[in-house]
């Protein structure tokens, strides 16, 4: 019997782990990426270079092969070749259609929220600079300017007065596909996020995270602890609500990342949300937090497969950013033996080889790795942390051409 293949949208660290389960699971793996350097050219049994966005162009280059599933974790970009893809190979998975605009159009997102009657925040939507500098008239300062329909924290900038409005603006423009650009006010209160699993309607699992993210003007994720530090009720109204959001969109099956903001008042106020795994190593934290396997769950659903969300043990853990403060050519990683007999340090991964070029952190492309600790306490989780990076060292050598 011929092997089957599943498709694979997406070449970065992220998409990487889909890769290595299909294959463990039996599956020839066809990564698409429009980068040739991209990790998953070494990871693909076949390797397409080519824009992920273009389901009927990689439709036309594969031909009428057997595909048995199509993935691509942490990419709301890629989200409706998924759709397309899925239809046009007639796979056993569907995404939800409203699920689906949810992860691609902010806009739409935050008209759901508001349709729920859930807390929410003024914003305008559209496609025109002088259209929506005007809409920004009833709004207070900071806001927000994002690409309506991209993720990873791309041509995201905030803003604290209207003299950087414009500049904000365009340069949103730049990673919107739709060129759409959303304005939102800048909602303060604690970082978080939640990594779900719906089965079958239920929500099978849900891991929420204290969130730390860079400053302004990006406001890009540094790291994530989970379980996060909130009262019950809170955690029990973000469950009730990620429901009703959820069963609003159609989202019966499969992953859902959310982020939002608890206020000091005690309000969640929903960010943004992508119905696929999350990004910035979420399923690695969740594997070891929790024992779950997301990406094969995520696998599985895509084949059509039944659905079983089992949570062995839960644990206090920590996923680190890592990350470089100066673009330039990455000459040498120091540390790495010491940095694994740390006992906290229960995984760590590198992203980039010597003699590569490496980026300071201005969105999610940027990072370098992951460094993943697990403890009794978050006491003793940032000072594991603390520890492994005065250990480990980035030698970069400084680029001024590096810049983007």
């Amino acid at each position: 019997m011929s092997v089957r293949n599943i498709i694979v949208l997406g070449g970065g660290e992220d998409q990487i782990p889909a890769y290595r389960e299909a294959r463990r699971l039996g599956y020839h793996v066809i990564g698409v990426d429009q980068r040739p350097d991209a990790l998953g050219a070494a990871e693909a049994d076949r390797f397409l270079c080519m824009t992920s966005r273009d389901p009927a162009a990689i439709a036309a280059t594969l031909g009428p092969i057997d595909v048995a599933a199509v993935i691509s974790p942490a990419s709301d970009a890629a989200q409706e070749s998924v759709a397309e893809l899925s239809r046009i190979y007639g796979t056993a998975h569907q995404p939800s259609p409203g699920a689906l605009r949810c992860s691609v159009d902010k806009g739409f997102f935050r008209a759901l929220v508001a349709r729920l009657g859930l807390p929410t925040c003024e914003y305008a939507q559209g496609g025109d600079t002088e259209t929506l500098l005007a809409a920004t008239a009833r709004m207070r300062y900071p806001l927000i300017v994002k690409p309506t329909d991209s993720s990873g924290s791309k041509g995201i900038t905030a803003i604290g007065s209207p003299v950087d409005l414009r500049g904000a603006i365009e340069h949103a423009w730049k990673y919107s596909f739709s060129h759409q650009v959303i304005i939102e006010e800048l909602v303060s209160g604690r970082h978080c996020s939640a990594e779900c699993f719906f089965a079958d309607g239920e929500l099978g699992f849900m891991a929420v995270t204290d969130r730390t993210i860079t400053g302004p003007p990006e406001m890009i994720s540094l790291a994530h602890v989970v379980p996060a530090d909130l009262d019950p009720s809170v955690h029990a109204r973000l469950r009730e609500a990620i429901v009703l959001l959820c069963a609003e969109a159609g989202h019966e099956r499969g992953p859902v990342n959310v982020d939002f903001v608890l206020t000091p008042e005690g309000d969640i106020h929903f960010i943004e949300m992508g119905a696929r795994l999350g990004g910035n190593g979420m399923p690695l934290m969740v594997r070891h937090a929790f024992g779950l396997n997301t990406v094969e769950a995520a696998i599985r659903l895509a084949l059509g497969e039944p659905l079983e969300i089992a949570v062995p043990f839960r644990r206090t853990a920590m996923l680190q950013i890592l990350t470089s403060e100066t673009d330039g050519v990455l000459r040498d990683v120091v540390g790495m033996d010491a940095l694994l007999r740390i006992p906290e340090v229960a995984d760590v991964q590198v992203f980039k080889s010597p003699g590569d070029r490496v980026h300071a952190y201005r969105q999610a492309a940027h990072k370098l790795g992951y460094l993943m600790v697990v403890a009794d306490t978050r006491e003793a989780l940032r000072r594991a942390r603390d520890t492994a990076l005065q250990t480990l060292r980035f030698v970069i050598e400084n680029d001024e051409k590096g810049s983007e």
